[in-house]
């Protein structure tokens, strides 16, 4: 049988049995697999310029990260359609994100006491408003009735936004927010979006929460916020990437406004996740092969 889809990757059970007819090859694949094959699995580093040249008869790439921002767009020709895993980890990650809030609501780990801050009936703005922002605004309204203000291109369940805006207002909501959730991918256009010059006109008491990535906040900017205004509170997940590698290794810790774990809301550290992740991404690969459609389709002119 001729290979049409090559996975860097090992499989779920389910996704072998599902894709089977399509003459799936995983991990152990060889350059006659990577000739006739249309579809690439992968994480965005694996897809590199020596194994897209390889790959002759190649249309479609799916990722099983989320985000995208690691994928080299220069090796992709322009024929071949790009796919993301967009809330695959929207649960998982969602669940984490109120971790961090409510740990810096209330002082968690700290060995001293501080002010507790209340979460119930607060204005929650939330920067993006896919998988993982719809998640968060779902268990702030339904757990803690919070006002969510939603600023993104899109939403995946907009009935959870109170108020739904583009992201380019971001200046008029910033001031309104008790709770700032940053869910947003990492592109051209979101690099740097939470700086200074904005970040220094959120209110006292703001609690800060990063899940989308570093960049997306300016690591300069947030420190000098939390050194200025000890109220303000920041906590993420993601952090800063150096030399092409996300480096958990920052001056914040120093902060007791500031609380990080090292990356591991998603896949990371949780197998279960990991695996209905790529169970979610080989369901996208089905859809693509047997329908021409399917979820996620990456716009290009996003990063390049």
């Amino acid at each position: 049988m001729t290979t049409k889809i090559v996975s860097t990757e090992e499989l779920p059970l389910e996704c072998r049995k599902l894709l089977a007819n399509f003459g799936l090859k995983e991990v152990n694949f060889n350059e006659y697999d990577l000739e006739s094959t249309e579809v690439i699995m992968a994480w965005p580093r694996q897809i590199t310029k020596e194994i897209v040249g390889k790959a002759k008869y190649l249309k479609f790439i799916q990722t099983f990260s989320a985000g995208v921002d690691d994928l080299d767009f220069s090796v992709i020709p322009e024929t071949v359609q790009v796919f993301s895993n967009a809330g695959a980890y929207a649960l998982s990650v969602a669940e984490h994100t109120w971790a961090l809030i409510l740990a810096l609501a209330k002082g968690i780990g700290l060995r001293k006491r501080v002010e507790s801050y209340q979460i119930d009936g607060k204005v929650l703005l939330i920067l993006g408003g896919g998988g993982i922002g719809s998640e968060v605004a779902r268990i702030g309204k339904e757990g803690f009735n919070t006002f969510n203000i939603g600023l993104s291109r899109s939403f995946k369940k907009p009935e959870y936004f109170d108020i739904r805006d583009s992201i380019t207002k971001l200046g008029e909501y910033i001031t309104k927010a008790d709770i700032i959730v940053d869910a947003l991918p990492l592109n051209k256009y979101t690099k740097g979006i939470l700086n200074y010059d904005i970040l220094k006109f959120v209110k006292n008491k703001v609690i800060i929460v990063n899940v989308g990535r570093g960049e997306t906040i300016d690591e300069d900017g947030i420190y000098r916020l939390l050194v200025e205004r000890p109220t303000v509170r920041f906590g993420t997940d993601v952090f800063w990437r150096h030399n092409g590698k996300e480096d958990f290794e920052s001056k914040l810790w120093n902060l007791e406004n500031f609380i990080g774990t090292l990356h591991t809301a998603g896949g990371y550290a949780s197998q279960e996740v990991l695996e209905k992740a790529k169970m979610r991404a080989c369901e996208n690969v089905y859809k693509l092969l047997t329908t021409g459609n399917a979820e996620n389709k990456v716009k290009r002119e996003d990063y390049i």
